[in-house]
């Protein structure tokens, strides 16, 4: 992703971004929807940033252009780099010149030797010698070439010779040009025979193999001196003359020197620097060039040596796909397995440049065998674990993390399972580094998504292994994804899925319920009611009295979702612990259960018996649900409440009496055939009952009431605390209905509704449900008999075919007495 952005960037033509630290939000802000303006095209990137940030000199955010060099028509044949140079080697035009034309440069050598000797005949001709097949040429062979100068082998020292005098004419141009004059040749003179002839012959061959007749650019004299470095470091390096651990020694040295040449000849190189664009030191780019050089069967002896660390990265990513592609597979596995063991020497450059190199390779690592990537995080485990120094623990924590990253993203969950193995280890000496690795293994932030899998049921053995090593976090996810579930087979699968995570996981939810704030606490009791119900009966027991009555509500939902067998009976232990408005919903619940052992819980309420807190809404519920239990016991006590009569009239109230009669045809239908018919009850008004438990319904939450289509929407005002909100109802049932509103309501809120039906509207408490972006559901909680009497009436009116409608995926019908 970094690699991606940098790119982006160069593409665009940004050298970089700049942040103060007086950036304002708001200018943050228009930096994003820069980005997001600009998509993938970097062409339209640099003028949307501008455009956002504008060119106020104290902005807090700063974009930094790629500036490049107009060429002047007056020097068309002068190349870039050569205008460049000049510029920064003064105004001397002879200079000018030798730098654009490495030939110039060459004759001038020749001709300042030549009026020192007084014209004795070392010309041009001496230009030529050496300069045939043999001379160092510019591709990789010709940089590994042993042909050597007459006066011997070339020595480092030689190189460094002749890059100070590279140097040096710029020295001489700097002062020539400030005095105002013109370079002589006797000072280049000097320069030149001050260097050991091996020096002069190469400098001779380098400069006479350059292409004749056509011009170069002025990083020729940078290549000539890379090229003379990597032929010096190769030929003493196959010699046996240094070992491999002092190549980079060596190339340190030359490459100092040729630093200070490039700085010189390619200023443009320090003015991305300052603008925080990483330059390659010269030492790394000598050191990559000279790998490049080094036969195949060399590269293959120090890749399987101790030494294999001295090797550049990029130079062992390239031999390695180049013996996968050749199908010796196992050769590269021996080649990273040795490499990744150099992170446990004793020497620690070469664990630094181990570690560094494990980062760059952790694809490699991933793509080229499915075991390497926990070997590697095995061994940078361990070492990490037993370093005491600081900054090697940095790098080799960034290793770690590195290839934690590639084994999270490739799904190689036996690596993922080492990641986490070698993090207790790491956590059990290196506490503080165990605690920065662990958010940046990526084994935690993709949890979610592996869980997911693993619920579809399509994942290996290996997956378990390591959610078994996160057991916390994956009971949080778990917890989280409980609600968001739809379906019971989603339901059965999550729980069995905690269940294989072991004993830890449901601990750490019974953690949850116990410590975490309500909002958290409340995601736990669901999960945890189908793993450990005695556990969520005690917590919620010492807990719900200083909930609010939102978190009640949601804890009700959660329990009903999960449809635990022991869910009747929990919500019987808890109804006394919870706000009396949530009451209905728990007896509605309590009934769809299915549980017959809570009917005795139930006749009290069903009875009138609980006082003012409950109210005839819940008598009405309670009656409901003993229907749906077929409560046997309850039939007394339910034909008491349709037969008994005073002396003009029906003892109870109309509505009362239907509730009971729609119950008693589920306890005793017998007696409900023979008595109905005579009972004085509108056969519509018990047509519309509530509706059974279906134990093979498909989705977690079961509607409990038949709902109607209203032919017109019915207009409604639902009043809270923050004001009256209009609604537009659509559909209705005994229960509640589905609405549009003209502005949000939040979910689980308490609303007084007034429903526009008739003369005088429907009036009911409801609490406020959440039912996609255009629309509110709502649930009645308290209602007036009389009250719920009109709203049969009104349904009944409506209970055709055509207008029963379910949002379950089965066919639609109407619910039949």
């Amino acid at each position: 992703a970094e690699r991606g952005f940098a790119d982006l960037l160069t593409r665009a033509g940004l050298a970089s971004i700049s942040f103060t630290p007086g950036v304002a939000p708001s200018e943050f802000t228009e930096f994003v929807k820069a980005f997001s303006a600009a998509g993938t095209k970097p062409g339209g990137l640099a003028a949307q940033l501008k455009e956002a940030l504008g060119n106020n000199p104290n902005a807090g955010i700063r974009i930094n252009e790629i500036r490049f060099v107009v060429e002047d028509e007056a020097n068309a044949r002068t190349g870039l780099a050569g205008q460049i140079a000049a510029q920064a080697l003064g105004a001397n035009s002879n200079m000018k010149e030798w730098l654009n034309d490495p030939q110039k440069l060459l004759q001038m050598i020749v001709a300042a030797e030549g009026a020192g000797k007084g014209g004795s005949g070392e010309g041009p001709g001496a230009a030529g010698r050496g300069a045939g097949p043999g001379g160092p040429g510019f591709g990789a062979e010709g940089a590994g070439s042993p042909g050597a100068g007459q006066g011997g082998l070339l020595m480092e020292d030689d190189v460094v010779n002749v890059v100070r005098l590279l140097t040096g004419i710029h020295t001489a141009s700097e002062q020539a040009g400030a005095a105002g004059g013109t370079s002589d040749s006797g000072a280049l003179k000097k320069e030149f025979d001050d260097l050991p002839v091996n020096a002069q012959d190469a400098l001779r061959q380098a400069l006479a193999s350059l292409p004749k007749g056509g011009k170069t650019d002025g990083t020729t004299l940078l290549k000539l001196a890379e090229h003379m470095a990597i032929r010096v470091a190769l030929q003493r390096y196959e010699r046996g003359e240094v070992k491999v651990n002092a190549v980079r020694t060596m190339l340190d040295k030359m490459g100092h020197e040729i630093e200070h040449l490039r700085k010189i000849l390619t200023a443009h190189e320090e003015r991305m620097g300052k603008s925080g664009i990483l330059v390659e030191s010269h030492a790394d780019i000598l050191d990559r060039q000279f790998w490049a050089a080094v036969p195949e069967s060399g590269k293959r002896s120090v890749l399987m040596s101790a030494e294999a660390y001295c090797v550049p990265p990029r130079n062992v990513r390239q031999y390695v796909s180049q013996v996968v592609e050749q199908g010796r597979v196992s050769e590269a596995v021996s080649i990273l397995t040795n490499y990744a063991s150099c992170v446990q020497s004793r020497e620690p450059d070469a664990r630094r440049r181990t570690a560094i190199g494990l980062s760059e390779l952790a694809e490699l690592f991933a793509k080229t065998a499915q075991d390497l990537l926990g070997m590697a995080l095995e061994m940078v485990g361990m070492q990490a674990a037993a370093e005491r120094d600081k900054e090697l623990q940095v790098l080799l924590g960034a290793a770690f993390a590195r290839l934690s990253q590639e084994a999270s993203s490739k799904r190689n969950f036996a690596a993922m399972k080492q990641s986490l193995e070698s993090l207790a280890v790491i956590e059990a000496r290196q506490e503080t580094l165990a605690e920065s690795l662990r958010p940046r293994i990526g084994v935690e932030n993709r949890l979610g998504e592996f869980m997911e899998e693993a619920m579809r049921g399509q994942y290996p053995a290996e997956l378990m292994n390591v959610l078994r090593r996160v057991p916390r976090a994956a009971a949080e996810h778990a917890a989280a994804r409980f609600g968001r579930l739809e379906k019971r087979e989603e339901c059965r699968r999550l729980t069995e899925l905690v269940q294989n995570i072991g004993g830890d996981a449901v601990a750490h939810l019974r953690r949850m319920l116990h410590e975490r704030p309500p909002a958290e606490a409340v995601q736990a009791t669901g999960l945890l009611s189908m793993l450990d119900a005695p556990a969520v009966n005690v917590e919620l027991h010492s807990r719900l009295p200083g909930w609010d009555r939102a978190y009640h509500d949601a804890v009700v939902r959660q329990i009903a979702a999960a449809g635990a067998a022991e869910r009747g009976c929990l919500l019987v232990a808890l109804m006394e612990r919870l706000d009396p408005v949530v009451w209905s919903e728990v007896v509605d619940e309590i009934g769809m259960s299915g549980d017959a052992a809570t009917a005795s819980a139930l006749l009290p309420l069903a009875q009138g018996e609980q006082g003012a807190a409950s109210g005839s809404y819940i008598q009405v519920k309670a009656i409901e649900a003993l229907g749906r239990l077929r409560a046997a016991d309850a039939a007394p006590v339910l034909r008491k409440i349709v037969e008994e009569r005073l002396l003009f009239r029906w003892a109870r109230p109309n509505e009362l009496r239907v509730v009971a009669a729609q119950a008693l045809r589920n306890i005793d239908p017998e007696w409900a055939a023979s008595y109905l018919p005579k009972s004085g009850l509108d056969s519509e008004d018990l047509q519309l009952a509530p509706l059974d438990p279906s134990p093979d319904a498909a989705w977690l939450r079961q509607r409990r009431y038949t709902r109607m289509q209203l032919p017109r929407t019915l207009s409604a005002v639902a009043e809270t605390s923050h004001g009256e909100y209009k609604l537009s109802a659509q559909l209705l049932s005994l229960g509640g209905g589905l609405a549009t509103a003209d502005s949000w309501l939040t979910a689980g809120v308490q609303a007084m509704l007034k429903i526009q039906a008739g003369l005088r509207p429907l009036r009911a408490r409801v609490l406020m449900r959440k039912a996609g972006a255009q629309h509110v559901g709502f649930e009645f909680v308290e209602m007036e008999l009389e009250e719920r009497a009109r709203l049969r009436k009104l349904l009944a009116g409506l209970s055709k075919p055509s207008q029963v409608i379910s949002l379950s995926l089965e066919t639609p019908k109407q619910a039949v007495a």
